[in-house]
């Protein structure tokens, strides 16, 4: 996926909306597709609460980026199985490995840690503050518009 279909994209647009307002990685992608998840069926308030643990690569512990967990969840919504049908699942994970990969294709990583250029494995369990200059240096609000943008060009 190019830069220009990312920047173009109306779901990458608003998940960078999202977290640039404040919610976390998880929860801007999945917000960004908040009439797709009620037309599921599904509230997005409760999605929103089970998404929040999953930011900063769950909790800050820095590791898989939330942005590809959220991309995960929207690809399970749609492709998703309930039932052990070992078909359904190979189907599913293959579905989930070509998104992942173009998503690491993209970025270099889907490790949350690396994507930041951070050495140590998790921060401390304190959000940082939202200022300019939190969003000045950190890829966060491209990796959201990213991920966003992936699911829109497979499934939308």
């Amino acid at each position: 996926m190019t830069r220009e279909e990312i920047e173009q994209s109306v779901r990458g647009k608003k998940a960078r909306e999202n977290f640039e307002s404040g919610y976390n990685c998880t929860q801007s992608v999945l917000l960004a597709y908040e009439d797709y998840l009620t037309e599921k069926g599904l509230d997005v308030k409760t999605v929103l609460r089970m998404a929040s643990p999953m930011g900063g690569g769950i909790s800050r512990l820095r590791e898989v980026c939330g942005t590809v967990s959220a991309l995960c969840l929207l690809i399970g919504l749609t492709d998703g199985y309930d039932s052990p049908d070992d078909e359904k699942k190979k189907a599913l994970y293959r579905r989930v490995q070509e998104l992942v990969l173009a998503f690491q294709e993209c970025n270099g990583s889907i490790v949350c840690r690396e994507l930041l250029g951070l050495s140590q494995k998790h921060d401390e369990p304190v959000p940082s503050k939202r200022t300019k200059a939190y969003y000045a240096k950190r890829p966060c609000a491209d990796l959201c518009a990213t991920a966003a943008a992936i699911f829109e060009k497979h499934y939308l």
